[in-house]
């Protein structure tokens, strides 16, 4: 009888367990350039972390900064940022990653992240 008790008693704490926790989309590793808007010049490029969730994009610099996206209406590759401003998917990539124009940047996420790693995260000048 203790043994069923205990059983229970575990199943019920871990059923709360996994009810609190958060849900986050799966994230992968990748390689993000940001391009100031209008200019050529990467002035960062390195390591991020992209994750989707029901739509909304999350992608996380290695220097911490971070940009949130979320899907405005039903018109897919439409998205608000983090402030409330209008951001768009936008093709070239193919295969290999997606394009994003924010209003002062474009973030292009590359699924292959070489050459960084995670104990290796890069930079370019400002």
């Amino acid at each position: 009888m203790k043994l069923g008790s205990i059983l229970i008693s575990a199943l019920v704490v871990g059923s709360a367990i996994v009810i609190q926790a958060p849900a986050y989309g799966d994230a992968v590793t990748a390689r993000c350039d940001i391009y100031p808007q209008g200019d050529d010049r990467a002035t960062y490029s390195g390591q991020c972390s992209f994750s989707q969730r029901q739509g909304v994009v999350a992608i996380k610099l290695a220097s911490g900064q971070h940009y949130d996206l979320v899907p405005v209406g039903d018109r897919p590759g439409h998205y608000l940022d983090q402030n409330q401003k209008p951001a768009y998917r936008q093709a070239g990539l193919g295969d290999r990653g997606q394009i994003y124009r924010l209003e002062k940047v474009s973030i292009f996420v590359y699924w292959d992240a070489a050459p960084y790693t995670p104990a290796n995260p890069q930079s370019l000048p400002k």
